[in-house]
């Protein structure tokens, strides 16, 4: 049963209307909820991750229990695996390649070999995720255990495997505490597999000092002297049915609303009724009835109920008070409630610059000197001197630049300034080109075009190709440089940072052209997309690479080699069948090239086609989002992956694009969930955007937050990949709940440039920015 946000009737299997009732209720003590209780192996293991939001008691509503499970190494393979180490001395060695350990195949599965030489002294191996990803065993308490499978290749051998926390607190050179415990404790290793499993109680006992809620690698250590030995080893994971951490039951945006908006939270506990209160005075403003919408929810375990408080459109701090579960996080009803969030959502840009020093006046206490400086004078990987390719935005919380990835957040600030031109002004951001008579949006995009102008080759046999990127790997590491001024070598140009330089130019030069004083910029940018394209056709590069420059170019000029080409790409590319594209189009290359064709001007079969697959992947978006139990807009469950804040919240720049040519209130209410999605009401209750909410995620950055390489402050407005059930699988059992706030952990909390373009493009839509008309 799911209600329908705009008309509030129930669709589905429901049967009448919703109820509500409004007015002042006097009295209500709301009491204190008091998190879940301590196990009994250490009070601290389970404050690590609590809960901060003031519920009752009645808030612990009682888990599900489903099995969980965080895999380390399952199925190994090639000839070694890479993301461990081996050390071994006094007399014995660890047989490796190039540091790394042996993959083999025993009894015809691959496994990872330890083969011990020598005798006396000792050896220890560490094993840790893929990508050295931390993992997490602090609710794994009491039941979980450590499972792998072990082989001998003489039988009787014995050794020592545990697990190590990191070194986040800075003591040690590696890691601070290692818990070992016997494997001979467990098991007679023999030369037939045999499944071992141990408590993780037992490693607790062993080492108390352990950091449960902070994991990185699996170790292995001799047991007394060391003695030659050989065993196998393969599905290392640990397992649980202890309950997960608890979420805070009332899911809200914890930035806020317009007062125009629809207002629903989401509630994951059994409940009634709710009341909203004024947080200043404690007095109730308006009071309904909940309505559930989802039992055993199967993607975020939860039943989930709804509280609809749109009414409520007086400018006020309040706070969601659900009788008999709690009260929610403090939130604003405010016009102007979006303005920043947007600034700072844009201002991330700026703090992403490199090669430029970030001043006081307009950095504030992000200010830092400027890096890479190298970059003036690159070289490729091989040696050979390129030139200036300084300036640009960082990547990510790394500080590498891509070419490739650039098309999210450059179509994105272009098609949010077309949609609402008067609102994007000179000085609004605050950045260095304040006050040239050019919006400031427009400034921060072409500091990264004109970036992407100096990836390009203009010469010789290559020209109109684009370097892929510039980045540490490959350059020597045989020296050491000062923070931020590593030295960085440029990868090879390939034919997808091409098209895609092709494809943001063209579209840049469109919107550029509309400003007189950007008129030299977007001459530049069609040249370099002309040379671009010219050089992907003369090498025959793949349909989408081709499709994604020709379909901005002809939006662009209208050239009748670019319509026909257009024409003839879009077949080969998107197909016939509409239904069936929108599977890809949310991961595919050329869906924001599809965007461009579908706002275009020139009308025909292009356009057409264009509108009608957009139309189709944002109708299978809303028929999903009416389904799901906290109004996510994802049809399938494994979309909660790397980047899922980016994946979700897309979707709503695709509807809000649908409703332009199809207007249908259901695409920008689906669209402004994905936003309240962003700052809160999701099925872990965290505001995904940095310094917007009460209950708030951290970043992986080196340079901003409070992870182990960065030194400055988090800024505001920064948005991190989110809910991640692959790389940090484990955390919980169902795919909604795979996240938690770790400053270290890049696979969940890393931002990176197309993480927040959805976050510009949303913020920049429903925000008021002075326009006191707009209503979204």
């Amino acid at each position: 049963m799911r209600s329908c946000l705009k008309c509030r009737k129930l669709v589905g299997t429901g049967i009448g209307q919703r109820f509500r009732f409004v007015g002042l209720m006097e009295g209500g003590k709301v009491m204190v909820w008091q998190g879940l209780t301590s196990l009994t192996v250490a009070v601290a293991i389970l404050v690590v991750f609590g809960v901060s939001c003031r519920e009752n008691s009645n808030a612990n509503y009682p888990q599900r229990v489903k099995e969980r499970v965080t895999p380390i190494v399952e199925s190994p393979s090639g000839n070694f695996y890479s993301d461990c180490y081996v050390f071994a001395g006094g007399g014995c060695s660890v047989t490796n390649v190039n540091g790394k350990v042996p993959v083999t195949v025993v009894d015809g599965q691959p496994a990872l070999k330890i083969e011990v030489t020598g005798s006396g002294g000792y050896w220890g191996v560490g094993i840790a995720r893929r990508g050295w990803v931390r993992w997490y065993l602090d609710d794994y308490l009491p039941d979980g255990f450590m499972e792998f499978q072990v082989r001998g290749e003489r039988g009787g051998e014995r050794f020592r495997i545990g697990f190590a926390d990191s070194d986040r607190d800075g003591q040690g050179p590696d890691t601070d505490i290692s818990a070992y415990v016997s494997v001979a404790k467990y098991v007679t290793v023999s030369r037939k597999w045999q499944t071992v499993r141990i408590p993780i109680s037992d490693f607790v006992s062993a080492e108390p000092r352990i950091e449960l809620g902070d994991c990185q690698k699996v170790v292995l250590a001799n047991e007394g002297e060391a003695k030659p030995m050989t065993v196998y080893l393969r599905g290392i994971k640990f397992v649980t049915t202890s309950p997960e951490h608890p979420v805070p039951p009332i899911k809200i945006n914890q930035l806020g609303y317009r007062p125009h908006m629809v207002k629903i939270a989401k509630i994951s506990a059994p409940a009634k009724t709710f009341r909203v209160v004024d947080s200043s005075t404690g007095q109730t403003v308006y009071q309904g009835i909940v309505q559930k919408v989802a039992e055993n929810d199967l993607i975020s375990g939860d039943d989930v109920w709804e509280a609809d408080f749109t009414p409520v459109k007086k400018p006020g701090r309040y706070k969601l008070v659900v009788d008999g579960v709690g009260e929610s996080f403090a939130f604003e009803i405010r016009d102007d409630i979006y303005d920043k969030l947007f600034r700072d959502a844009v201002r991330f840009y700026y703090l992403q610059r490199c090669g430029i020093a970030l001043e006081p006046k307009y950095a504030g206490p992000f200010a830092r000197e400027a890096c890479h400086l190298g970059d003036r004078k690159a070289l490729t990987r091989d040696g050979n001197f390129v030139g200036d390719v300084s300036g640009g935005w960082h990547d990510a919380g790394d500080c590498n630049k891509y070419a490739p990835w650039v098309r999210y957040p450059l179509f994105m600030m272009l098609d949010i300034y077309d949609l609402r031109p008067k609102v994007f002004r000179d000085g609004q951001l605050n950045i260095p080109e304040s006050g040239n008579g050019v919006p400031d949006l427009l400034d921060e995009a072409k500091w990264e075009l004109d970036w992407l102008l100096k990836m390009q080759i203009t010469s010789g046999e290559q020209a109109g190709l684009v370097y892929d990127r510039i980045h540490e790997s490959a350059a020597l590491r045989d020296r050491k440089y000062p923070r931020l001024q590593e030295e960085r070598r440029l990868l090879p140009p390939t034919h997808e940072a091409t098209a895609v330089c092709a494809s943001v130019w063209a579209r840049a030069a469109k919107t550029f052209a509309t400003i007189p004083k950007l008129m030299d910029a977007a001459n530049r940018y069609l040249a370099a997309a002309e040379l671009a394209w010219r050089k992907l056709v003369s090498d025959n590069a793949r349909p989408e690479f081709l499709f994604i420059a020709a379909a901005c170019l002809y939006d662009t000029t209208g050239k009748e080699e670019y319509r026909r080409a257009t024409l003839e790409l879009m077949e080969k590319v998107l197909g016939n069948d509409p239904v069936g594209a929108t599977e890809r189009f949310i991961w595919e290359i050329w869906d924001c090239a599809v965007i461009t064709l579908a706002l275009s001007k020139r009308d025909g079969p292009i356009r057409d086609k264009a509108r009608v697959f957009l139309k189709a992947t944002v109708d299978r978006c809303v028929e999903t989002w009416r389904k799901d139990a906290y109004s996510v807009p994802i049809w399938n469950p494994d979309h909660y992956c790397w980047s899922s804040n980016q994946i979700i919240s897309k979707r709503g720049y695709y509807a809000i694009v649908a409703h332009q040519f199809a207007p249908n209130p259901e695409y920008l209410q689906m669209a402004a969930d994905t936003l309240h999605y962003l700052l809160g009401r999701n099925a872990v209750c965290y505001s995904m955007v940095t310094g917007y909410g009460t209950r708030v995620t951290e970043i992986f950055h080196s340079i901003y937050g409070k992870s182990a390489p960065a030194w400055l402050p988090t800024p505001p407005g920064f948005v991190p990949g989110g809910v991640n059930q692959w790389e940090s699988r484990g955390i919980s059992a169902f795919p909604a709940k795979n996240f938690r706030p770790d400053p270290n952990n890049w696979t969940l909390t890393e931002p990176a440039i197309y993480y927040n373009a959805p976050l510009v493009f949303l913020a920049g839509y429903f925000a008021r920015l002075g326009d006191s008309s707009w209503r979204p």
